[in-house]
């Protein structure tokens, strides 16, 4: 087969993408808010749930055109793998191949296709699924392959990861739940600020600096107590608490002095990481990955782990 389809099913969104095997080109997409919390949430385990699941897969199957023949293989990581998910795959150990090789796979056919669904990773104390497709496809790159041999990759997002990598392979992880706790915090706590807001770099640095004297539980109050007091504009609060969280994050890279950084984020979250990285760790070296080629990273991943035997 000359195409597939990559599959990123995360807790809250279904992602879908028909893709050219040879050249790994996007030739259409779907997104749906099908996350496998929201669907696992509508009844038990068992066939009725993986009949919902292949139902959410069709549909989306079917908005990525005409060439999505029956025979086109799927390649699924992510949540799908998980109790919630369509099948239970036990998480793989590290120390693990940043080629993929040492994750479990679990073959079957839906619908006329072979799928392939991927497993998670798993750790002394930690465990992730799907962030490991992401940096399977970061590092297939041949310029970017060396940098695994060495450094700690940034992987921001609602379950922010820092990953150590030595020598080709995923060593440690540690997540932190800094998105979650911005979405809580902004909008459901007492630091909930106007809706119109505006990205301020003062704020931000404001915030960092601010976790970094305090710690984060007064760090955070002070998102409302600087407004009140008046030392920064109401519009800038989320800016405030979006740098105590960021600075909390990032202050555990004190332990990698001297490691190269990876920076795996997109768009103005890049920028963020950056500003706060600076602020922390000047004398740090870090690689900020291009957004397109961030966002060709499950894919690529995607692509190696069908190449599997």
């Amino acid at each position: 087969m000359d195409r597939f389809i990559s599959c990123d099913w995360g807790t809250s969104r279904l992602r879908l993408r028909l893709v050219e095997r040879a050249t790994q080109r996007v030739l259409s997409e779907h997104i749906s808010n099908d996350g496998i919390q929201t669907l696992a949430s509508l009844g038990p385990a068992g066939e009725s749930r993986r009949a919902r699941l292949g139902a959410a897969l069709e549909g989306g199957i079917a908005t990525l055109g005409t060439d999505c023949l029956p025979g086109l293989p799927i390649v699924m990581s992510g949540m799908a793998s998980s109790t919630l998910g369509w099948q239970d795959l036990p998480y793989a150990r590290l120390p693990a191949s940043v080629d993929g090789g040492t994750l479990h796979v679990s073959d079957f056919i839906h619908h006329g296709r072979k799928v392939r669904l991927v497993s998670g990773l798993r750790g002394e104390r930690d465990v992730m699924r799907g962030e490991e497709t992401e940096l399977i496809g970061l590092f297939s790159d041949p310029v970017r392959r060396p940098l695994a041999d060495d450094c700690v990759a940034i992987l921001p997002g609602s379950h922010s990861k820092h990953v150590r990598m030595t020598g080709g392979q995923i060593v440690d992880f540690t997540t932190f739940l800094t998105g979650e706790l911005f979405g809580l915090l902004a909008q459901s706590s007492t630091l909930a600020g106007p809706v119109a807001t505006e990205f301020d770099d003062e704020a931000f640095l404001a915030g960092v600096r601010t976790c970094q004297s305090l710690g984060l539980s007064a760090a955070l109050f002070q998102t409302r107590a600087c407004v009140v007091l008046g030392r920064i504009a109401a519009r800038h609060s989320r800016t405030f608490l979006s740098g105590t969280l960021i600075g909390a994050e990032l202050s555990a890279l004190q332990r990698y002095l001297g490691v190269p950084l990876v920076l795996a984020a997109g768009g103005e979250v890049s920028r963020q990481y950056l500003l706060a990285l600076k602020e922390l760790l000047p004398a740090a070296g870090v690689t900020a990955i291009p957004p397109d080629e961030l966002a060709a990273a499950v894919v690529r991943g995607h692509s190696q782990l069908l190449s599997r035997p």
